[in-house]
């Protein structure tokens, strides 16, 4: 059986200059898939994590699970 490759990616988030929060969504490789800026830290990591849900739901291999 051959099982499939998952991508895995990282959120990550860094305070910027001037008082915001920037946030970027990674592959494993670093290559930067997505990525934001926000003027909270709370508001930040609730796009971050939004974009990584709104990513996983487009993956290609979902196709391939539901068959």
């Amino acid at each position: 059986m051959v099982r499939p490759e998952f991508p895995i990616f990282d959120v990550t988030m860094a305070q910027g200059r001037r008082r915001t929060w920037a946030w970027s969504i990674c592959t494993s490789q670093g290559v930067v898939v997505m990525q934001g800026r926000e003027r909270s830290r709370p508001a930040a990591k609730y796009q971050a994590e939004r974009a990584l849900f709104q990513l996983l739901l487009t993956a290609p291999y979902r196709s391939r699970l539901s068959a």
